[in-house]
């Protein structure tokens, strides 16, 4: 039996029951203030649902609440509700939730260019939910806000039909091969290198995509991941014969699998990849080889801060807590990032404090891959230690990893702000996935031009005395000098810092003049402490010498 209400439907007290296989249709909106409705067969609607607190919606096994109509719907249960079935069935129409949706049977689209829009709503699909969008086209679940689709008790496969905006759909499968949990999923609308806060939004090698994904109970998770996605997603540089499904570390992506050739069907493409293991939540996005990352453990020894005593360099710059949390190199005229380099950033001052002396942070450090034709292809600002050894930023102690790296053969920069920057003179093998090595310590002609003091007996390091080493000027942040203009002098730099009063002195600073990286600038004292002596003794105490740098 079926049952027509042509206008709006008001529940003010009353209880409305549907039995079992009978279809009430309302052309208009469902208000239930104050009573009950139990739902035993379907309620097709083409307007708006409210169930307001005092009021109940009770939905019987089996029973469904239909959508259909020609204009768009929202709901609102502000009690707490559980529907059974619930069908998607309008005129390329949107509903959008202004509550939370709990669905305990199966969703279904039944016709094309149908939208369930979150905005900050969840959508719960029970254990034995199924949704179903495979014969229909645009019918999907939009993820525009902060609300998610939860899958409750994912043991195996299951395919979220979601995307981040009406016109974008970008389903995943996943399949559970760890522990049974509740999987939430939501897609940003962009492929985003820091995904966490949902900025810098990455124009190449990639998907516009990133699959948020949430676990109810932290670890356990061992999830296949499938996502999927049209031609139009893609930026103009991805290969898709070339792709792989990629997972933030904290940090940055790595792949979870050798790239390869995406399947595409109907002008659908999808990967499939394993061993995608939750912490919490994670961010996927899909990315071809030219994301892939190689990495490198270079070592360094500072002129400036070294102590041979220790036989390590001074951390001044962390005790006192100057250290910037955010790399400095980006807002210095003399140096440019490229292919991701710029920003790194750590979260507190504590994350310069390691448990070995030796691995305590003395300051950011700038480096370059450059290819055989010397152009730089790659930058990141990693941390240098007191040990020589520069680490990336993400806390583990290792090694600094690298964008855009394809198989070949490279040369190595380091630079400081203001100590002279030093080449590899050797080749360095780098590839997608491997861990490069380097030690200019070892020996003089491990730099271009044996441009390296020995420091000690066996130990070089990079000169230091550049107090114009961020300028923009190349004859400036290439050579350490005392004499000529104060462009390009570098004792004039130090002169000028403090105001052109030589017995003026500058403490706890971070400034590029402070040339022993001991938190002070001064130009009096012993020469243990004082910068201008020490740059004097760097040109072996001849005023007029001049170290140009070799490359």
């Amino acid at each position: 039996m079926a049952l027509g209400v042509s206008a709006q439907l008001v529940n003010q007290g009353g209880t409305i029951t549907i039995q079992s296989g009978a279809t009430l249709v309302v052309e208009s909106d469902i208000t239930n203030t104050t009573g009950s409705i139990v739902n035993n067969g379907i309620i097709e609607v083409k307007g708006d649902i409210t169930s307001e607190a005092a009021a109940s919606f009770t939905s019987a096994v089996d029973s469904k609440l239909k959508f259909s109509g020609t204009t768009p719907s929202t709901v609102n249960f502000m009690a707490s509700t559980i529907l059974s079935d619930v069908e998607m069935a309008k005129t390329a129409e949107d509903l959008t939730l202004a509550s939370d949706l709990d669905i305990d049977g199966d969703l279904t689209f039944t016709e094309d260019d149908n939208q369930i829009i979150l905005g900050a709503n969840n959508l719960v699909l029970s254990a034995t939910s199924a949704a179903d969008n495979v014969a229909v086209t645009n019918s999907f679940i939009v993820t525009d806000g902060a609300g998610v689709v939860t899958k409750e008790g994912l043991s195996t496969a299951f395919e979220f039909p979601v995307g981040a905006a009406i016109d974008s759909q970008n389903d995943i499968i996943l399949t559970e091969g760890g522990t049974a949990d509740d999987i939430s999923v939501r897609v940003l609308t962009d492929a985003y290198d820091a995904p966490v806060t949902q900025t810098d939004a990455m124009v190449d090698d990639v998907v516009s995509a990133t699959w948020e994904i949430t676990e109810a109970v932290t670890g356990g998770s061992d999830l296949i991941a499938a996502p999927s996605w049209a031609a139009a997603d893609e930026t103009t540089t991805f290969d898709n014969t070339d792709a792989a499904v990629f997972q933030f570390n904290g940090t940055y992506y790595t792949a979870l699998a050798t790239t390869g050739a995406a399947t595409t069907i109907d002008g659908i493409s999808s990967l499939t990849n394993v061993g995608l293991v939750l912490d919490d939540t994670d961010y996927v996005i899909i990315g071809d080889s030219g994301l892939l990352r190689a990495f490198l453990a270079a070592k360094i020894i500072l002129q400036g801060p070294y102590q041979a005593s220790q036989d390590l360099m001074r951390d001044q710059l962390r005790t006192k807590s100057l250290i910037p949390l955010e790399e400095p190199y980006s807002d210095m005229a003399a140096f440019t990032h490229v292919s991701g380099g710029g920003g790194e950033t750590v979260d507190a001052l504590e994350d310069f404090d390691y448990v070995a002396d030796g691995d305590d942070i003395v300051d950011w450090v700038f480096l370059e891959i450059r290819d055989s034709a010397d152009a730089v292809v790659s930058t990141r600002s990693a941390l240098l230690q007191r040990d020589g050894d520069i680490i990336d930023i993400d806390g583990s102690n290792s090694a600094v990893s690298f964008e855009g790296i394809t198989l070949d053969n490279y040369t190595i920069v380091v630079r400081h702000r203001n100590h002279l920057g030093v080449k590899s003179s050797g080749i360095v093998s780098m590839s997608p996935g491997t861990t490069a090595l380097y030690d200019f310590t070892s020996a003089v002609n491990q730099a271009v031009g044996d441009q390296q003091e020995e420091l000690e007996t066996g130990v070089y390091g990079v000169y230091g005395g550049n107090a114009n080493g961020e300028s923009a000027v190349a004859t400036a942040y290439k050579g350490i000098r005392m004499t000529g203009p104060s462009t390009i002098n570098d004792a004039l730099a130090l002169l000028n810092q403090l105001g052109g009063i030589y017995t003026a002195t500058q403490f706890d600073v971070y400034e590029t003049e402070d040339l022993n990286l001991d938190g002070n600038v001064r130009m009096t004292g012993p020469s243990t402490i004082n910068d201008a002596l020490f740059l004097l003794g760097v040109l072996d105490g001849v005023y007029t010498n001049l170290i140009v740098r070799a490359f």
